[in-house]
């Protein structure tokens, strides 16, 4: 299984508070619930790297025995996993329950691509709305960065061609291959930056559990759009209009955005031969 990393992708940088305990309370408890409330409330994302242990203690005030017991306990509870080399990654602990099986049976059954679509719209529907209604200035300039990134990552790959060269292996161009790796890879990525930026913790969490299942579809997604020959900068310029519509926290425009931006997807990602 691979971990999602945030580290290079836009974001914000988590800071951590000075910890002080209340009598009777051992300061390696304190520690834990900051760390584990910045998990729970999506502060530290699933797949970014906690800081060394000095640096973690000196940020939060404390010994490094403590800031070690409390990091051991959440590593026991399965919130953080350490990581070759030394350090800690914070845990995406519901994917291998969640995305794994269900990825593993869209792989055997072609129908559960248009059910994954269905999914989405149900999701995302609500979430561009929740978006548009609560993001504040910090998750417009993350979505910003998002949609930058992609709007970049297109430009390098087609890189004023018709976006098809590389993409079925022959020529093998870096470059055009990009198309259908990291360009997809920052279309999950600008979704995933829309449902933090509704503040509600359950969907953020379900969407970074799902994360692995949404980016693999995105891929399978963008191939049988190639294959169809549609516009694939129709499709980039459509984040633009969600983000636009966020932006202007104009919730309606935001769902009928995000339900255009999943129509095009459908119709133009039926049965090619594409594989």
């Amino acid at each position: 299984m691979s971990t999602v990393s945030t580290s290079d992708i836009p974001g914000a940088v988590a800071s951590f508070a000075p910890v002080t305990p209340p009598p009777r309370l051992r300061l390696s408890d304190m520690v834990y619930e900051q760390l584990e409330t910045m998990v729970v409330e999506g502060r530290l994302a699933p797949g970014s790297a906690l800081p060394s242990e000095r640096d973690l203690a000196q940020q939060m005030g404390v010994s490094r025995p403590s800031l070690r017991e409390a990091l051991l306990r959440l590593e026991s509870r399965g919130l953080i996993v350490g990581r070759a080399g030394g350090g800690y990654l914070v845990a995406n602990a519901s994917q291998p329950l969640l995305a794994e099986p269900l990825s593993q049976l869209m792989s055997r059954h072609s129908k559960t691509v248009d059910d994954v679509l269905e999914m989405r719209e149900v999701l995302e529907a609500k979430a561009v709305e929740l978006a548009a209604e609560r993001a504040t200035p910090e998750d417009i300039a993350r979505l910003a960065q998002a949609l930058e990134a992609l709007e970049a990552a297109y430009a390098a790959g087609r890189d004023g061609r018709d976006g098809r060269d590389g993409l079925d292996g022959q020529d093998g161009d870096a470059r055009g291959a990009s198309l259908l790796t990291r360009v997809p890879e920052l279309d999950a990525h600008f979704h995933l930056a829309l449902a933090e930026a509704t503040h509600n913790l359950v969907l953020v969490h379900l969407m970074h559990a799902i994360f692995e299942l949404l980016r693999g579809s995105v891929v399978d997604n963008y191939r049988a759009i190639v294959g169809h020959g549609a516009d694939l900068a129709e499709l980039i310029d459509q984040h633009r209009r969600i983000f636009n519509a966020v932006a202007s926290h104009d919730a309606a425009s935001a769902q009928r955005s995000l339900r255009e931006h999943l129509a095009f997807i459908r119709d133009n990602s039926g049965d090619t031969g594409v594989v």
